[in-house]
């Protein structure tokens, strides 16, 4: 039999995975904390509350915009964990960081409910797709339960450890990605500087020795600058790459490449640009001037 599964959180990417969850014929409830992300929803029922939803469910699954977000649907005013929860899985896909993967577990625990941070690698595309790579970390028998969740919606799962560890894996992931979408941004203006078109450099960038998935599948929003209608928003960039600072600094190291490149995000946000697609980016470096970005 199927598990019922209750999904809280239809934003960007949490949308198209309930979708995918739908399509796979899981028993599904929904709910968002934005009523209006609702009236696109055809796929199944609709909860009131997280409360409402979690009662109805074996395994409850959560995509939201951070840690303080998943305590507020877990534990806040008819919150997830205030309905009865003894023996439930909690599957908590949102980027949080491992701090507070580590807390919402014990809180859980406390309640006799199961815990896995399963955090996903991927945006918008990928996850219509049901495309997305996920990282989890917990006990084998609680990630063997949510199985069909993830065949629902990624193509592969990783089990980085116990709970926390996937958490980690997307820090770290992200820690790279971040820097790697700075070097993008900053070579492909400074080739169009140089005189070399945008589409030359996008050819080169998606298909050379440093190509990577990412930078084939934004190709075409790129040379097009199309950047208003996001698959993953600048701002959200800047959140992963304070969890890799705050991971730095708990490990007592530093590392400068990636420090640099979330400050250059940070000055992207401030400059507005922080709701658009994180490739945009680029115009910090719309005008170079002595070597530094305008």
């Amino acid at each position: 039999m199927s598990p019922r599964v209750a999904f809280l959180g239809l934003g960007t990417m949490g949308l198209p995975m309930a979708r995918n969850l739908a399509h796979a014929e899981l028993p599904l409830l929904v709910w968002n904390r934005s009523p209006s992300k609702l009236e696109a929803w055809s796929n199944g029922g609709v909860a009131s509350t997280p409360a409402e939803a979690a009662a109805a469910a074996d395994i409850v699954v959560t995509m939201l915009t951070g840690g303080d977000a998943l305590e507020a649907v877990l534990f806040g005013e008819a919150g997830a964990a205030t309905a009865p929860v003894r023996g439930k899985l909690f599957v908590d896909m949102s980027t949080t960081g491992p701090a507070a993967a580590h807390k919402v577990a014990a809180r859980l625990a406390a309640l006799q409910a199961a815990f896995v941070d399963a955090p996903v690698s991927g945006s918008r595309a990928p996850a219509e797709k049901a495309e997305l790579v996920v990282l989890a970390g917990g006990q084998a028998e609680d990630i063997d339960r949510a199985r069909s969740v993830f065949a629902a919606v990624a193509r592969a799962v990783i089990v980085a450890g116990p709970v926390g560890a996937g958490q980690t894996l997307k820090v770290v992931l992200n820690g790279m990605g971040c820097q790697q979408l700075l070097a993008f941004a900053s070579m492909l203006r400074l080739g169009e500087r140089a005189g070399l078109s945008r589409a030359v450099l996008l050819e080169a960038f998606s298909s050379g020795a440093f190509a990577t998935p990412a930078y084939a599948a934004k190709r075409s929003r790129v040379l097009q600058k199309r950047y208003g209608d996001p698959d993953f928003v600048l701002e959200l960039v800047l959140r992963d790459a304070e969890l890799c600072a705050e991971l730095q600094r708990e490990l007592g190291v530093e590392l400068p490449t990636h420090l640099a490149a979330r400050q250059e995000v940070a000055r992207a946000v401030a400059q507005g640009f922080g709701s658009r697609d994180l490739f945009c980016v680029e115009e910090l470096y719309s005008d170079f001037r002595t070597g530094e970005p305008k």
